[in-house]
Formats: C-alpha cells, structure tokens, sequence
C-alpha cells in the first residue's frame, strides 16, 4: 500500500525491487494523472506496467483510513510512504496528531488497520532538528507499538507517555529503525538526504540494521583528479576536451588537500558518485534542449529560457551530483535545478533532465505544466534508493 503517492518515486522503485500494488493512495488530481499515465506503460524491462490503473486512488489518506476500518486487507507485506507534516515549535501546539498539516496519524492508522509486515516512511532531515525531534521521536514509538492507540482528550506528549510506558504489552508491535540516507551514496547523481523510518513487524524476528552505500565522493574525486579516468569516459564531449586540452584538470583549492590523500592512499573501492553531467548522457545521450520545444524524443524535455544567477542561486556544477531537487514554494525549483558548465555558462534542466537526477527512467512522463511536474519530482524519493530499501527488506523478509 503506497500512501501520498506524490509523482511516483518511492512508488516506481518500490515496483522495481519486486512489489506489486493493491493501492496508491494521492490527494493531489495531477499528481493522479501522471499515476494513471503511466499506469498504461509497460516498463521496459519487465514488459508489464508498474501498477495497475485501478490502484490509483485519488483523495484523502484519512478517506482511505475511514475505508479500511469497514474493509482491512490482510497479508499486506508493505504499507509506504512519506507523510507530509510541517514542522512546528513545540512550544505551540498541544496536539501534534490533530494538527491539519500532519498526516503522520493517517499514515499510522494505516499500520494500525492493516498490520503489514515492513513499513517505510520517509522524510526531510529536518524533522530531527531540536525544536521538532521529539515529535518525530514520539512517532517512532506509536509505530514500535501501534496497539496503543491516541485518545481524543490527550495532548501528543501525554499519549507518547503511555506509548513508552506499555511499549511491550502492545499487542502489535515493530522492530522499528532510523536512517538518515544520502542519494548518491547509493549510485543517484543528486546529494539529496532523507530521513526514513524502517518497521518490520516484531514476530518476524528481523531486524533491519543498516543499508550501506556503494558509491563515494572520494572515488569521484580520485577519478577526476588523478586518475583522470572521469574525463576519458566523457571524451566524446567537447567542453570535457576544452578541459582536458591541456592535461589533466587541478582540484578546486578547496579539495587539494583532499586529492593529495587520495593520490597517496590510492582509489577507494567503491564505485564513484554520479554527476549531472553522466545524468546527461546516460542512458544515452539527451539532446541540447530548446526553449519553448518539446526535444526529441524524450518527453518533458523542453528547454526553460532566463536562467541566472546570484547569491545563492549558482546552479548545479555539471561535473559534481546535483544539488537537492527541491518542490519549491511555487512548484518549479530553484538554483539546485540549473546546471553550471565550466565555461561559466547556465541554464535551466528541462523537466527531463530533473527526473533523471531524480532517477526516473526516460519512459516516464509527467503530466501537466512544468510547475507541477517540477513539484512532482522535488518531493518525490529518489526512485534507486527506494528500489534498494525494497530489495533490501526483501531479502531479510524473504518476500
């Protein structure tokens, strides 16, 4: 059960670990639409659509609570999501749960009715800064222990109280763990960090420990300056042979202390980050796009005119992971989605070229204006890290 299903991120991974969907629950109707759409597109590399048209359902998560209190579905493996809630100061709200900007109660009546066996919930690191973390805290608890539920006449804290107080003689209860994850750890060409939350039931017996990465800024680094490996991959680009004309390209000054380590100590094992300009050329090269005109083949790839910078609005250095693709307060992001060459020139990515930062394949498309595209992708989960928290919860669960 997929809930704020947003563009399809967490979702479009979770399909490519091996999960199938009853549900995919969204409130906002163009979000829905790019569900639906591409609901009737089979993925091409396993032939058949990564969910079924008729699991779209579009409304509210606490509607499609009220719906499982009639009707649960049992031998559910997985109930996903990242539960919007913005954070607030403690110090003014006496109900975290009944407060209308947090669907982390909705989400949690979800485990409650339905008793998957793993739950995955996502969100941004900043719900662990001081003045929100014991909130967050106290969710991680009625997760460990969902039996012990809210009542009408308690703040949050009093509930959080009798969470931990009765934590073991909960009748349902999950084996829950936090992990921060940074996206390009895990191959993403993005430095995006989140924060989920991993439940897996308690009569299970497994616990979820950590998932490690197996790609470093430090190999990127070793590959760029002194190996010089990165830009022979890229030889075929002509700006990387302006950079290469002379030789191997210095670090930045900020990283030759870096670099000089790396030189000694030799390359690290792991595979290197991916940059924006790979994102360009895998899985095959995108054409340079056109302001105003649809580009190719390749849908949403229509280029946006007037990118420029100032302070704090520099773009993202081609030759480094994006910057964190964000939602933006009007939809369409800001400086992290445009792309800064080494020659000093700018411009914005297409729709296409944030979706692939973001790892959504190229059959992929997105409904609607750019702004609400653009919205769809900021918030969604970066679709390689939710496919390896999947494949991961597969094997400790043996689904």
């Amino acid at each position: 059960m997929e809930l704020f299903a947003g563009g399809g991120g967490l979702a479009l991974g979770l399909h490519l670990a091996g999960f199938e969907h009853l549900r995919l629950v969204e409130w906002d109707a163009k979000a829905c639409d790019t569900l639906r759409l591409n609901a009737s597109r089979p993925d091409p590399g396993t032939g058949s659509p990564p969910w079924d048209v008729d699991a779209v359902q579009c409304g509210d998560v606490r509607d499609y609570v009220d719906e499982l209190r009639a009707d649960a579905p049992r031998d559910v493996d997985l109930v996903a999501g990242g539960p919007p809630c913005q954070p607030f100061s403690l110090g003014g709200l006496h109900a975290g749960h009944n407060d209308g900007r947090n669907m982390f109660p909705a989400a949690l009546d979800v485990v409650r009715l339905a008793q998957p066996k793993t739950v995955i919930f996502e969100n941004v690191p900043g719900l662990l800064r001081p003045s929100f973390k014991p909130y967050f805290d106290y969710v991680r608890d009625q997760l460990a222990a969902p039996s012990i539920t809210p009542r009408d006449d308690e703040s949050w804290s009093e509930h959080w109280d009798r969470v931990r107080a009765g934590m073991h003689a909960s009748e349902l209860r999950y084996r829950v763990a936090r992990q921060i994850i940074l996206s390009a750890d895990l191959g993403v060409g993005q430095v995006r960090r989140r924060v989920f939350l991993v439940g897996i039931r308690d009569d299970l017996g497994v616990e979820w420990g950590e998932l490690g990465g197996d790609h470093s800024e430090g190999a990127l680094l070793y590959d760029q300056y002194v190996s010089g490996s990165y830009w022979a991959e890229h030889a075929e680009d002509r700006e990387v042979r302006r950079i290469t004309k002379s030789g191997l390209p210095s670090p930045p000054a900020s990283l030759e202390t870096r670099v000089a380590k790396l030189r000694d100590k030799g390359r690290p094992a792991d595979k290197r980050w991916r940059t924006v300009r790979d994102i360009l050329r895998e899985p095959e090269p995108l054409p340079e796009p056109v302001d105003g005109k649809q580009r190719g083949k390749w849908p949403n790839h229509v280029g946006v005119p007037c990118a420029r910078s100032y302070r704090g609005h520099t773009g993202s250095d081609v030759d480094a992971p994006a910057k964190t693709i964000k939602a933006g307060v009007h939809g369409v992001c800001g400086g992290e989605a445009m792309i800064r060459f080494s020659d000093g020139r700018l411009r914005y990515m297409t729709t296409r070229e944030a979706a692939r930062v973001q790892g959504f394949p190229d059959w992929y498309e997105f409904t609607g204006a750019r702004s609400h595209a653009m919205r769809h992708i900021g918030n969604a989960v970066a679709v390689r890290v939710a496919q390896a928290l999947g494949e991961r919860l597969r094997t400790l669960v043996g689904f």
